[in-house]
C-alpha cells in the first residue's frame, strides 16, 4: 500500500460509522479507494434508505482526506448497498409507485423505474408529484449551451460523431469544447490524438486539454489507456461532476458531452443534473439499433431535455474502387424513425475508410480534411443541430434576404429585423467558418492570404438555416449560418482589423 493510500485509510478511521458505532474503515464500509495524480476517489457503503440522512458522514470523510498534504482533490460518494458489519435500521415503508397507464409493466420494472427517477443516492433530486423525474441543474461558468450526444447502445460510432460534431460546431464559428462522459470506455483521447495529463490551475481546478482548437476533458487523461475503471454508479457520477464543474472551460458557446452508451442510472442522473440545452441521438439504420435509440429519446423526453435530432451513422458505404453504393446496415431507418416520432433528422454519415483512418490516428476528419465530403456532412449536421438549439431556446432566426452585389464583390444581407449589411467577398472568404480557418488554435490555424480580388460565384441554400457560398477560386466548404452572418455583420470592423494584424504577424499579404 502506498504511503498516501495508507494515510487516506488511516484518516478515514477517524470518521465514525452510522449511529456513531466504530469507524467506517473497521466496519468495512470504505471501498474502491483510487488515487491518481494526487486526486483521491473512494466510496462509502450505507443502507439505501438512509442515504440522505448519512450525507454528513460523506462530507466529514471527504473533509478529512482533503486535509492531507499532497491531496489535490477528493471525490467521496455514498453507495447504497449492504456492506459487511454495517449498522442499519429497517427502511420506512413507502407507498408503491403508481402502475403505468397501460397496466402491462412488471412490478420489478415499476420499482426500478421509480429508483431511476430518484437518481443516485449521493445526488438525489426530488421526485415530481406524478412520478416523473425533475431536472435539478446547476450551470457551468462560461458555458452557454451543453449538448449531449447519446445512443441507446454501444457500437454505433457515437464518440466519432460526437468529436466531429464538436469540430463541426467550431467550423461554423462557435467556441466549442467536449467532455467525455464515458468513464468506463473513454474514447476522446484517442480520437483527438491527445496524450499527457491536464495541468492544475489555482483553486485546484483542471485546465482542459486541447487539440485542433477544441477544449477537451476525459477520464482517459487521468488513467492509463489499459487501466480498467471499476467503480459503482455513484462514484462515476461524482467524477463526472468534477470533470464538468472543476475544469476551467473558459467562454464556450457549446460544450458537447459524449455520453456513455445506454439508458441506465448514470445516464439518467446526467440528464437530470446537467443543464442540457439539447440532445443528439446517434443510431445506425438497422432495427436493433433503432429500438435502443428510441429508449434514449424517451429518456431525454422524460426529463424535458429538448431533442435536437437523430443522426444516422454508417448510413451507407461507397466502394472506393468502383464508386458503387452498398447499404450494409440497411438505409433510412433513422430518418423514418425521426419522422415517426416527430424529431428532427440531422443527417446521414456514410461509412468511409477516411473517417475510420482519421479517427484511429487521432486526426478527426472535420478538422484535418475540411474539403472532404465527410467533413462537409458533419458541418451540415452541426449547422442543423445549432439551428434546432437556437429554435428550442426561442432565438431561431428567420432566413435573411441574400443578394450578390457589385459584380460578385460583396454580399448584401437583409435580416428580418430590417437591419441590412454588405459583406465584402474578401471578408467572407478569409473569415469563412470552415475548419480551414476555425479548426485550430490561433497559432496553428491557416491564415488565408492573397484573396483581395476574390469574388462570389454562387449561393447555395442549405435548408432554412444556412447558405454555402461558392467563390471564384473554387472554395465552397464554408457553411454560413444566419447567426454567423449576423455576428460577422456586427463585428466586421473588429474581425477585419484582427485579420490584417494576423497577416502582418505572419509576413503575408492580401
Amino acid at each position: 500500500m502506498s504511503d498516501l493510500r495508507a494515510e487516506v485509510v488511516e484518516r478515514l478511521r477517524r470518521v465514525k460509522g452510522p449511529d456513531l458505532e466504530g469507524n467506517i474503515v473497521d466496519l468495512g464500509l470504505v471501498s474502491d479507494v483510487l488515487i491518481k495524480d494526487g486526486r483521491v476517489y473512494f466510496s462509502i457503503t450505507v443502507p439505501a434508505a438512509r442515504a440522505e440522512e448519512l450525507e454528513p458522514l460523506r462530507g466529514a470523510a471527504e473533509k478529512m482526506v482533503r486535509e492531507i498534504e499532497g491531496v489535490a482533490g477528493v471525490v467521496a460518494v455514498l453507495t447504497a448497498e449492504a456492506g459487511p458489519g454495517q449498522a442499519s435500521r429497517p427502511a420506512p415503508a413507502k407507498p408503491a409507485p403508481p402502475p403505468p397507464a397501460n397496466g402491462r409493466e412488471h412490478p420489478r420494472v415499476t420499482e426500478a423505474r421509480a429508483r431511476g427517477a430518484a437518481g443516485d443516492a449521493a445526488h438525489r433530486p426530488q421526485a415530481a408529484p406524478a412520478g416523473a423525474p425533475v431536472r435539478q441543474t446547476q450551470g457551468v461558468p462560461g458555458v452557454k449551451h451543453i449538448v449531449a450526444v447519446a445512443s441507446g447502445k454501444g457500437g454505433v460510432g457515437k464518440s466519432t460523431v460526437a468529436v466531429n460534431l464538436a469540430l463541426g460546431f467550431q467550423a461554423i464559428g462557435l467556441k466549442t469544447g467536449i467532455m467525455d462522459a464515458d468513464i468506463y470506455g473513454p474514447s476522446q483521447p484517442r480520437l483527438l490524438g491527445i496524450t499527457g495529463k491536464p495541468a492544475q490551475a489555482e483553486g485546484k481546478k483542471l485546465v482542459p486539454m486541447e487539440a485542433y482548437g477544441l477544449k477537451s476533458m476525459s477520464m482517459g487523461y487521468m488513467v492509463d489507456e489499459g487501466t480498467p475503471i471499476v467503480w459503482r454508479g455513484p462514484m462515476v457520477v461524482g467524477a463526472l461532476n468534477q470533470m464538468l464543474r472543476e475544469v476551467l472551460w473558459g467562454d464556450l458557446d457549446v460544450l458537447v458531452i459524449d455520453m456513455p452508451p445506454g439508458t441506465g442510472d448514470v445516464q439518467l442522473t446526467i440528464a437530470q443534473q446537467v443543464p442540457l440545452a439539447g440532445a443528439v441521438i446517434v443510431s445506425t439504420p438497422q432495427d436493433l439499433a433503432l429500438i435502443d435509440a428510441r429508449k434514449g429519446l424517451a429518456m431525454f423526453k422524460k426529463v424535458s431535455v429538448p431533442l435536437l435530432g437523430i443522426v444516422e451513422n454508417m448510413s451507407y458505404f461507397i466502394a472506393p474502387d468502383t464508386g458503387k453504393r452498398y447499404d450494409i446496415f440497411g438505409h433510412g431507418g433513422a430518418k423514418a424513425e425521426a419522422e415517426k416520432l416527430d424529431v428532427p433528422f440531422l443527417g446521414e454519415v456514410p461509412l468511409t475508410i477516411e473517417v475510420r483512418e482519421t479517427s484511429d490516428s487521432g486526426r478527426p476528419v472535420t478538422a484535418t480534411a475540411p474539403e472532404s465530403p465527410s467533413a462537409a456532412t458533419f458541418r451540415e449536421i452541426a449547422a442543423r443541430a445549432w439551428a434546432e438549439l437556437e429554435r428550442a431556446a426561442g432565438r431561431g432566426m428567420k432566413p435573411p434576404k441574400l443578394d450578390v452585389v457589385h459584380g460578385g464583390e460583396a454580399l448584401r444581407v437583409s435580416f428580418a429585423t430590417r437591419d441590412e449589411h454588405e459583406l465584402p467577398a474578401e471578408i467572407l472568404r478569409v473569415l469563412s467558418p470552415s475548419a480551414e480557418v476555425q479548426g485550430h488554435s490561433k497559432e496553428q490555424r491557416v491564415t488565408v492570404a492573397g484573396k483581395k480580388n476574390v469574388k462570389i460565384s454562387e449561393l447555395r441554400g442549405v435548408g432554412n438555416y444556412a447558405v454555402r457560398i461558392v467563390f471564384d477560386d473554387g472554395h465552397d466548404t464554408g457553411l454560413f449560418t444566419w447567426s454567423y452572418l449576423h455576428m460577422l455583420s456586427l463585428q466586421k470592423d473588429r474581425r477585419w482589423s484582427e485579420y490584417l494584424a494576423e497577416l502582418k504577424a505572419k509576413g503575408l499579404s492580401r
